[in-house]
């Protein structure tokens, strides 16, 4: 994609507005990851009608996997979306460590109701992800030792596997969904690839040499920049990840590290366990967040000061938006051109945390407000999230700006996970999913149907 963030949003917006358990009845269809080989309906679903006329059989497509080192090219029928606001959720069920269940859900906010889009026997769902149009959600599926990276329509429709690996993740969809990138770990490294779905073709386009020797345990994708630029963390042997890089994608096959653009590197003065970052909405700019934390593996001191700085997003000069002595920032995202949300998590002794919450603030540091206020016996780092997946607006934002999803873990009394949303104006939240331990849920995001 020749593009930036900004017209990123315009290729979402066709669909609908510019788009880890719980077992609840649906209104839509179950899929199974069983066949291996479907084609016209999936067995158990109901196809979506438009005026009443019957449906068009749908292409076959395969769940099984494709040849070792190949993948192959999604089938993707359009899907006609409605106008409800609908989350989209992962929901991985586990009996002891087997896990038994991994299922896709959407929770409608219109009318309440609560669809499986697939669900998986012995799998475990991560990295799910809705594409740009909000028809489309591609994610990992662990079964039995393989890694599948997977493609549903938002239906239940069209379930097909892509490609198969031992330890693949961190998928990331660009925006123009020409290209899946993700890291495949093997022979200790973290090789990242590129899936074009449109053919199929598969590339090699990083491969770090040596990384162990190197101090390095390896690299992980944060997000797109635009549709030839990532943005890689690079993560120390034991230690917290503290550099951030640009790779161009365009500069072919099998790169290292030393064609990285070091954009930002944690300063001895700051916490690398304690900082985050997001690209703005039009990709010009790179927001990022940091605040004091001790080892959480020692302890889980997490406070404030905080600061908030925004930079050219390939690098440079930074200036300051917010520093608040008590605030705790874990999580930036940029939501629109002028906004921006916060997670406040402070944790630990003589922590303040009557200011945990979510947060909006103008990308000019002006207006910060809290949105959502986070109750008693909620823990903190991590245990307050947005999308863990991916950094779109979408991911955290319905499609027309009014609403944000966000995961809450309750450590009080028995250990919950919450899914709840709300208003971006602020005020009462609610509960979609709500589950206790031994499940995981975790927030994809949003699209309409």
């Amino acid at each position: 994609m020749n593009t930036t963030r900004n017209r990123r949003l315009l290729l979402a917006g066709a669909g609908a507005f510019l788009i880890f358990l719980l077992a609840a009845c649906g209104s839509g269809g179950t899929t199974s990851g069983t066949p291996t080989t479907t084609g016209g309906q999936t067995p158990g679903v109901t196809p979506t009608t438009n005026g009443g006329s019957a449906p068009a059989p749908l292409p076959a497509t395969q769940t099984s996997c494709p040849a070792a080192g190949t993948a192959r090219a999604a089938v993707m029928t359009t899907l006609t979306l409605g106008n409800h606001p609908n989350i989209v959720y992962t929901v991985n069920e586990f009996q002891g460590h087997t896990p038994t269940f991994g299922t896709l859900k959407r929770y409608d906010v219109t009318n309440g109701n609560k669809t499986e889009i697939v669900k998986l026997p012995n799998a475990i769902m991560n990295d799910a992800q809705i594409s740009a149009d909000g028809q489309w959600i591609a994610f990992s599926a662990s079964v039995g030792g393989v890694q599948k990276l997977q493609l549903v329509r938002a239906d239940g429709q069209e379930l097909q596997t892509l490609y198969c690996g031992n330890l693949l993740f961190n998928l990331q969809w660009s925006a123009d969904q020409k290209l899946i990138a993700f890291v495949n770990y093997q022979n200790n490294a973290s090789d990242i690839y590129l899936l074009n779905v449109q053919n199929g073709s598969l590339q090699r386009v990083f491969h770090p040499v040596n990384s162990h020797a190197k101090g390095l345990d390896g690299y992980r994708i944060l997000t797109w920049l635009d549709a030839t630029h990532l943005y890689l963390i690079t993560q120390p042997l034991d230690q917290p990840a503290d550099t951030l890089s640009i790779l161009d994608i365009t500069r072919g096959s099998d790169q290292d590290s030393n064609a990285l653009q070091q954009v930002f590197m944690v300063s001895p003065s700051q916490s690398a366990f304690c900082w985050d970052s997001d690209s703005s909405y039009n990709g010009s700019s790179l927001f990022i967040s940091g605040c004091k934390a001790s080892d959480p593996r020692a302890s889980n001191n997490v406070q404030g000061p905080s600061s908030l700085v925004v930079e050219p997003a390939t690098g440079g000069s930074q200036h300051s938006i917010l520093n608040s002595p008590k605030m705790a920032i874990t999580s930036v995202r940029a939501i629109s051109k002028t906004t921006l949300l916060l997670v406040v998590n402070n944790q630990g002794t003589n922590a303040d945390t009557s200011q945990n919450g979510l947060w909006k603030i103008n990308t000019d540091g002006t207006g910060l407000t809290r949105i959502a206020i986070v109750g008693a016996g909620v823990s903190s780092v991590g245990n307050m999230n947005l999308n863990p997946y991916t950094q779109y607006p979408w991911s955290n934002i319905s499609r027309d700006g009014s609403m944000y999803a966000l995961q809450i873990n309750h450590t009080s009394g028995q250990p919950t996970t919450s899914l709840v949303y709300g208003s971006i104006s602020g005020g009462s939240q609610t509960v979609f999913a709500d589950i206790g331990a031994g499940t995981q849920l975790a927030i994809v995001g949003w699209t309409t149907m």
